[in-house]
């Protein structure tokens, strides 16, 4: 090139000077600003690497447990009638009378969008019958939990003290054919 061509027009050599600091910034940033998004973007893999083992172990937990719940469709209860007939044959077994005995569907007392079956009983008997009949039932249903008892002490009947139970108890009810544990 003919350094006289730069000289006779002041735009040219202007041109010729600028263009390549600002071509050189240019590449510089844009290579900076994709290494710090490749940097970002390797940090959250990593802290997700990181936290994926322990979210997918948890999950695995949750679908034993729930399975164990639903292990057997023999013992799963599924009815107003079915939950009746489990808990008198449990107050038979403990010897507790069972005087009244209500059960209704609703949404559980603690979580408004679980479908539950809540049942009443009113029973008499000792405590180690009402003690009795608690265990049975809350190891007989994993889904059933006890909401609310209370004991009044009655008389003595043949040497033991015998007391009325109020108690409320609350079945988790799950869909029906489902084994992953979705509530209704």
């Amino acid at each position: 090139m003919d350094l006289g061509k730069f000289k006779a027009s002041r735009t040219r050599l202007l041109l010729w000077v600028l263009i390549p600091p600002f071509l050189i910034s240019g590449i510089g940033l844009t290579s900076f600003a994709l290494d710090q998004q490749s940097t970002w973007v390797l940090e959250r893999t990593k802290a997700l690497s990181e936290i994926l083992p322990k979210v997918v172990a948890a999950q695995e937990s949750v679908e034993s447990l729930l399975q164990t719940f639903n292990a057997s469709e023999a013992g799963r209860i599924k009815t107003e009638d079915e939950l009746i007939s489990f808990l008198q044959n449990a107050a038979n077994n403990a010897d507790f009378m069972v005087d009244s005995l209500k059960v209704e569907r609703k949404v559980a007392a603690m979580s408004k969008n679980v479908p539950v079956l809540a049942a009443s009983i009113r029973g008499s008997g000792t405590i180690m019958a009402v003690r009795s009949f608690l265990g049975d039932v809350t190891a007989r249903q994993q889904l059933l939990s006890e909401t609310s008892l209370q004991i009044n002490q009655g008389g003595r009947s043949l040497g033991e003290e015998s007391c009325r139970a109020d108690i409320t108890f609350e079945l988790i009810l799950f869909k029906n054919g489902k084994s992953g544990g979705e509530v209704k």
